[in-house]
């Protein structure tokens, strides 16, 4: 147990100071579990969810995709025509766009194509891009609570522990939705005479034409077609085997359509598979190996038994430690390892036979918590880090203090509507 939690430990903290890339951070570890005895290379192997694997390659996939095509930009500069310009609607349309994007797609690609076109658009109507940005950043990571492929947090949790698509849409997807109309009022009624003190207006120049991003129109066709059959086969897998018997994992929803289009797109597709992101699936792998460790040292039912120790049987304070604790704690380490460790945490509570609370309500606490409390810092989750250091390469100087100054009321404030929100659901039973 000692072991196996020094290697946890250490990992951690190299992560949370984030001076070696995390992928080699997480795979030294994942080696340390098995050169130091923990698991041999088999128990490693089985301690990994390959379903997530699957499930995140096919979803990586389709949106490099479209990405390429550039379909993103378009669908962002359209929705900007179609609102005139006008600085108070972007600013309240743009963060609400960012959110919708981030329950499909991650929200590493939302932030990524996003902030560019929210600086040329800012500079055309005069507006601080600033507080917008972080606006978006906020609006994408609290959207991608909503589904199961909106943010890693919840891949990991729906995968490992057996939610689907559905069950997040239904139980975290109308909480996000709130939570993010909360978070962008909050941003405006702060920035509201700035705003408006920006030029009403502006002409769209070329550079700001939507039809100017479609780079190809039949890479997009093909990318859309297996994106829109991965979220119809997501959402419709359980039926499909309980009405012709007809099986598939989550995996193999997202895996089928990415694979054929990417048969379709022939020769275009080739550089795309180059784009998908491998470190992401190897950092997942090695972080499954070192918590699968710790499960295996007991090191888990330890901290599981503590957590509920601490609450003194007590379920409300329960979910406010899974809601603001592990919210919190995001906002300054990385929300993945946390994701994968308190998931293995609450399947260990759930399985106690004095269990306050049923896991699927603490799954909702948790996600919501870890993907929210992500927002308050600029390294709280991975698309904080995008847009910060995009922004710094538009010669902008944000600094920590700055963005925790936008960023952590409306975070506090969504985290306690969100609180409120699960204790009513727990209150009705609809969980």
């Amino acid at each position: 147990m000692l072991l196996s939690g020094s290697i946890f430990l250490i990992t951690f903290i190299a992560l949370i100071f984030d001076k070696i890339p995390r992928t080699i951070v997480a795979i030294t570890g994942a080696v340390a579990m098995i050169a130091f005895g923990v698991l041999n290379i088999s128990e490693a192997m089985t301690f990994v969810s390959w379903e997530t694997i699957g499930l995140l390659f096919g979803m990586f996939s389709l949106v490099a995709m479209l990405s390429e095509a550039g379909f993103f930009q378009f669908l962002a500069l359209w929705v900007a025509e179609k609102l005139d310009y006008k600085a108070t609607a972007i600013f309240i349309v743009f963060p609400l766009l960012a959110a919708f994007l981030a329950a499909f797609i991650d929200s590493i690609t939302v932030m990524l194509f996003l902030v560019s076109l929210t600086y040329e658009i800012c500079r055309c109507v005069d507006m601080n891009p600033i507080p917008l940005v972080v606006a978006e950043v906020c609006g994408a990571n609290i959207g991608g609570a909503a589904t199961l492929v909106g943010d890693p947090p919840n891949v990991i949790l729906g995968t490992m522990l057996g939610f689907t698509f559905n069950d997040f849409a239904t139980h975290t997807a109308p909480i996000a939705i709130i939570g993010a109309l909360v978070c962008v009022f909050m941003f405006y009624m702060k920035e509201k005479k700035n705003i408006k003190a920006s030029q009403a207006t502006c002409v769209a120049t070329d550079g700001l034409r939507p039809a100017d991003k479609i780079k190809d129109k039949y890479l997009l066709t093909v990318g859309l077609t297996g994106f829109f059959a991965a979220i119809i086969l997501l959402t419709s897998h359980t039926f499909l085997e309980h009405a012709i018997g007809v099986k598939l994992s989550v995996a193999e929803a997202a895996l089928i359509p990415a694979i054929i289009a990417i048969l379709f797109g022939g020769h275009k597709t080739h550089d795309i598979i180059h784009r998908i992101d491998i470190d992401v699936l190897l950092f997942f792998i090695a972080l499954f190996v070192i918590v699968g460790g710790l499960e295996k040292t007991h090191v888990i039912k330890f901290l599981a038994d503590s957590m509920v120790s601490v609450s003194g049987g007590n379920p409300y304070i329960l979910l406010a430690f899974l809601l603001f604790g592990a919210g919190y704690t995001s906002g300054v380490v990385d929300n993945v390892p946390l994701a994968l460790t308190m998931g293995v945490i609450l399947k260990d509570i759930s399985s106690q036979p004095s269990s306050m609370l049923a896991l699927p309500i603490m799954v909702w606490a948790l996600a919501l918590g870890v993907d929210i409390g992500g927002n308050i810092t600029p390294i709280g989750a991975s698309a904080n880090v995008v847009a910060y250091s995009s922004m710094e390469k538009f010669g902008t100087k944000v600094g920590w203090g700055r963005w925790i100054g936008y960023a952590f009321w409306p975070t506090t404030v969504v985290l306690i509507v969100c609180y409120a929100l699960i204790i009513l659901k727990l209150q009705i039973g609809w969980y």
